[in-house]
């Protein structure tokens, strides 16, 4: 074979690779689109998704949804490089039984997304998952959880007693009402919910507002944030789901539930911060030392 044949037979399996790809990446697109539609039309696949979700919180929502549908029983799901930073590795059998998910490409300087695979922790062998510990009632922890849960309400906060519950927003006026003679965590979670409804009304601004229509919305926020702290929390109610996303396109869905999974994870990041102060100062010496 002649050296002209080798280029072009090299430009050949080059076009062929691409459109490989290409067709992998079109393919995923449309299970994610379809997962995407199932969870926000049916309300026992939304209530899987939520708890998959709230339990993988750095997970986008478009990965997650597209794990459920891949891998039954999924729990705690990641890369292999995810798994590696925990000290676990995927079993060798088990490489070949991921889920197909996006993933960032390694080369920063690539735009774009490829196909990767999660695993899920049963999947994987190593040192024991380190399990969180719960917040408790008269604690340190959850004083310092609470004001900073507080800090995330977009209107102010006020004490208030006969809500009919732990904690109220007040679209009228425009703040959320605490009633302290419930417990803290009750308040907790009632707060992490209510804020949801304050953060859907923007101050006011959004004239269209209603608490119905942004229940599932708010019960979901205050649910991921609950369930990631160990905080008794209602599950959501859910029959509405396929009124509420009707005439949505996969797109509009995929983005809703991210939009609720980022609120989720910056208030968490935030607790977690607030009651976890004295560990990340320590790991910012031992950084400057290395």
């Amino acid at each position: 074979m002649s050296i002209s044949d080798l280029i072009k037979s090299k430009s050949v399996s080059d076009q062929a690779r691409v459109e490989s790809l290409r067709a992998e990446r079109n393919n995923l697109s449309d299970l994610r689109d379809a997962a995407l539609e199932e969870i926000t039309t049916r309300p026992e696949l939304y209530q899987k998704f939520l708890d998959l979700q709230a339990d993988n919180i750095s997970c986008s929502a478009g990965n997650v949804a597209l794990t459920m549908f891949q891998m039954d029983g999924a729990t705690k799901i990641g890369t292999i490089s995810f798994w590696h930073e925990q000290g676990r590795y995927v079993r060798e059998e088990s490489m070949k039984d991921g889920a197909k998910v996006f993933v960032p490409a390694r080369n920063s300087q690539r735009r774009g997304y490829l196909v990767g695979d999660y695993y899920d922790v049963s999947q994987t062998t190593g040192k024991p998952m380190k399990e969180p510990v719960p917040l408790a009632e008269n604690t340190a922890r959850m004083e310092s959880a609470l004001g900073a849960l507080m800090n995330y309400s977009p209107v102010p906060i006020t004490e208030g007693q006969e809500l009919g519950a732990p904690a109220r927003y007040d679209e009228r006026n425009l703040c959320i009402t605490i009633d302290p003679s419930y417990g803290e965590a009750e308040v907790f979670s009632a707060l992490a919910t209510e804020i949801g409804y304050a953060r859907g009304h923007d101050k006011g601004r959004n004239m269209d507002f209603d608490r119905r229509d942004y229940q599932l919305d708010a019960e979901s926020i205050g649910y991921m944030l609950c369930r990631r702290f160990g905080v008794d929390c209602k599950a959501p109610q859910t029959g509405e789901v396929a009124r509420l996303y009707e005439g949505y396109e996969p797109t509009d869905r995929g983005e809703a539930l991210e939009a609720l999974r980022k609120a989720a994870r910056n208030m968490g990041d935030g607790i977690e911060r607030s009651i976890q102060p004295r560990q990340q100062e320590r790991g910012r010496r031992h950084q400057g030392i290395r």
